[in-house]
């Protein structure tokens, strides 16, 4: 979340300081890192939840793609970046909409390819026993 409203922020002040129309290469570099990082906990979720996966690798492309187009300024690209992002939004209305489904009905209604730990933790047989808690990430003892 912190790539994407970094991201978001600085590419809001360049499109408000460059005039309209015109491209900037600084922003299109930042864009490629950005997409590159997305990449990361897409490959770490890919395991147990696929939909959720598929939504990041395709923001990450979204956000490669439109940083070629920002460093180039070819036609091309920006053309392939807007396709990229009809498909991002397909895939993520798409992935949002089976998990408020799933989450009101609490049983799965749509497919989002959850497996091993998250198809686990749907069933209700996650390791999150009462006793194996104080190991978990975020909790502490208290002070």
């Amino acid at each position: 979340m912190g790539v994407l409203s970094g991201t978001w922020a600085v590419a809001g002040f360049t499109t408000l300081t460059i005039p309209p129309g015109s491209t900037s290469p600084g922003l299109g570099v930042l864009l490629v890192v950005a997409g590159i990082a997305m990449l990361v906990p897409a490959a770490a979720a890919i395991k147990s939840k696929v939909m959720p996966a598929l939504v990041m690798t395709v923001a990450g492309t979204r956000f490669i793609t439109t940083g070629v187009y920002e460093m180039t300024g070819s036609a091309a690209w920006e053309a392939v970046a807007g396709w990229v992002g009809i498909l991002l939004a397909a895939v993520a209305f798409y992935t949002a909409l089976a998990l408020e489904l799933e989450g009101a009905q609490e049983s799965t209604v749509l497919p989002v390819g959850r497996r091993g730990p998250g198809r686990a933790a749907m069933d209700g047989d996650g390791p999150l026993e009462p006793a194996s808690l104080a190991e978990e990430a975020g909790v502490r003892p208290q002070l």
